[in-house]
Parts: structure tokens; sequence; C-alpha cells
């Protein structure tokens, strides 16, 4: 069979290719992520395909329009500087990761551990960790030492890491009863050495004895509400000066000590009454809190008394009243009305009275512990 020349089928035309440039263009403007970015590949890519015909000139000129829109947004925040706090941010979310820090560097809210889970001893570094996962202490602050010249000696810093501590800890944490069980006070002050490299600052921080802490302990004014605030001001104050009592176990060794500290308690008590009397509460909550600012008043009264006995027997009458009259019970009511914690810490886990500590840890009323910084 004879044949001609055989022809093929001419092969259907194919489409020009998709500029990459554009489809990048159009991802980078929708998503925001880097607005002069996607503004930059779509102008690249109109010239690509005006020059060799490719397609994606639609994708190119959305992902124009959208980068343009970003990159105006983005030159607004930082001019009235909106971007600021998601800047802070990030930097907070950076410095919480984990990282080796030079206890020098510690800041507020940092949470770390020490090198093999010992707190009292001198280190020079510790790890920053999430305040989320188990770590051995949150920082709730510092504080420069008042003395700027020779070493003033182990024992004179920590009296004063011991009364400065103490506040720092109660602003950072001002609900002590939601702080976990075995929470206390902890710090570390400078060493001889670091001293003379100018290091004179005090970190304050809370450590659990013997375990972990889990989740970070801050509760400060900034997340508490008007009333809980005014509350738990009036509390810790209270709390502050029964710390103030004197060292020595019984009355008949420090009459006149003992007798002072209640004029001390007299004042307190009757300041915190009068401010808690005159707030401004939310409505009903008046009537929660007026049985403890009541127990405030009579206990003021026989602080009083106190103040002005004759003898340990007649401080002991009239102490112990005082201590009767502010019953625990109209606390835990006031507080689970203003929506605090209800459960009392435990009169042995650090809590109550001033943590004491240095270079080799210490303790006293509320069982603080302390280490020394080593550079």
């Amino acid at each position: 069979m004879n044949g001609g020349p055989w022809y093929p089928y001419p092969q259907a035309p194919q489409l020009p290719p998709v500029s990459g440039l554009a489809v990048g263009s159009l991802i980078t403007g929708i998503l925001c992520c880097i607005p002069p970015l996607g503004l930059i590949l779509g102008a690249v890519a109109l010239g690509q395909i005006k020059k060799k015909g490719q397609r994606g000139k639609g994708m190119a000129v959305t992902g124009i329009v959208f980068s343009t829109i970003g990159t105006l947004l983005l030159i607004v925040s930082i001019a009235t500087g909106g971007i600021s706090g998601g800047w802070q941010n990030f930097k907070d979310g950076w410095n919480s990761s984990t990282s080796t820090r030079n206890t020098l560097d510690l800041r507020k809210g940092d949470c770390f551990d020490v090198p093999g889970g010992k707190l009292e001893r001198e280190v020079v570094s510790v790890r920053v960790v999430p305040c989320k996962g188990k770590h051995d202490a949150e920082v709730s602050g510092s504080f420069v030492l008042a003395d700027s010249g020779a070493y003033p000696g182990a024992d004179a810093i920590s009296t004063q890491a011991d009364a400065r501590c103490w506040d720092v800890e109660q602003a950072y944490a001002m609900d002590s009863w939601k702080l976990p069980a075995g929470a206390g006070p902890y710090y570390y002050t400078p060493s001889p050495k670091s001293w003379g490299l100018g290091d004179h600052t005090v970190t304050c921080a809370f450590a659990s004895e013997g375990g972990k802490l889990e989740g970070s302990v801050r509760n400060d004014a900034a997340t508490l509400d008007a009333d809980q605030l005014a509350f738990l001001k009036a509390a810790n104050d209270v709390e502050r000066t029964l710390a103030k009592a004197p060292d020595e176990d019984r009355v008949e060794d420090d009459l006149p000590g003992f007798k002072k500290w209640a004029g001390e308690m007299t004042g307190s008590l009757g300041l915190d009454a009068e401010d808690l009397s005159a707030h401004t509460w939310a409505a009903g909550k008046l009537a929660s809190v007026q049985a403890y600012i009541n127990g405030m008043k009579a206990a003021q009264d026989e602080w009083v008394r106190a103040a002005g006995a004759s003898d340990a027997n007649a401080f002991y009458l009239h102490s112990g009243a005082a201590d009767k009259a502010m019953k625990q019970a109209d606390e835990i009511a006031a507080r689970g009305a203003l929506g605090l914690a209800t459960t009392p810490p435990s009169t042995d886990d650090g809590h109550s009275g001033g943590g004491s500590g240095g270079s080799g840890g210490g303790s006293g009323t509320g069982s603080g512990t302390g280490g020394s910084k080593s550079v």
C-alpha cells in the first residue's frame, strides 16, 4: 500500500509560565508579614511579566495593593508608637526562652533554674526558663544597697535584704494567700568580689523549699481591681507590722520593745481601717468587708491597752484579745466576696514575717533563704 508523507497533529499552544515573583508578592501582601517586601516583589514581577510574557499580572497587582496598605499601616504604627507594645512582647518572649544569664543581669519577672538545683551558694550564672513550666525561682524585683563604700559584710547586707525584699515581694505577689505551698522569700546578694566590681544590687525572688515552682506567682497591682487592691493594701500593711515584733520569745524579756511594737500596731490598724472605710466599694461589697473592718477597729482598741500595759501579764491579756478580734473567718468571707484567694497559708511555709538569708542562707521569722553573686 502506497502512502504519502505523514504529518503529525499540530500541538496545542502552551500557556506561558506564571511569574513566581507575582505569587510571592500576593502571598506576602495577604499575610502582611513584611509589607515592603511584597511591594518590591510585585514591582519586579510586573517588569518580568511584560518582558517575558509571563502570567500573573493580576496577582502581582493585588500583592502590590495589599503590601501598600500594610506598609502605610506599619509607618503609622511606628510614628505613633503603636508597634512598641508588640516589639516589647517579642523581646519579652525572646528573653523568657531558655538561656544562660549572669545573676547580675536577672530582671523582674525572670524565672530561672540554678545549676545543680542548689540555691544557697555562690553562683555566676543561672538558666532563665519560661515561667509556665517548673523552675527553681522567680525574680520579684531588686534594689540597690544604701552603702556604696567598702563591702559592708554579709550580715549587714542580709539585714537590708530581709527588710526591703519583703516590700518588693509583697508588691509583686500582693495576694500572699495565692502563693503555692512552700513558696517563700529568697534573694541574691553581692559577694565581696562582685561588690569590688561595682555590684551593689540585691535581687529578690520567690523560691520553693525542697521543690520547684510551677507557673508564675505574679499577682501585682496591674492584675487587681480597685476593691481587691484596697483590701490587700490594708491586709498586707497589717501583716508587715505584725512581722516587726521583737525577736525575744517572751514579753518579759523586752516589755518596752513589745509595748513600742503595740503602738505601731495601733497606728497601722487605725490607718488601715480608716482607708477601708473611706474606700468607694462596688455595689454590695462593703457589707462583705465590714466585719473585717470592725475586727480591725476592735483589735486597735486592744493594742492601745497593750501599749500601755504595766506588766507582761497585762500585755499578754490585751495582745491576745487583739488577736481574737481579727477573726480569720471574717477575712476569708471578705476575700471570697472580692474574688481573692480564700485558703490561708500554713503558718510554717514562709509566708508570714520577713525572710532572712545572706551568703550562707538562714532562717528567722519567715524562714527566708539567700545566696551570693559571684563574678
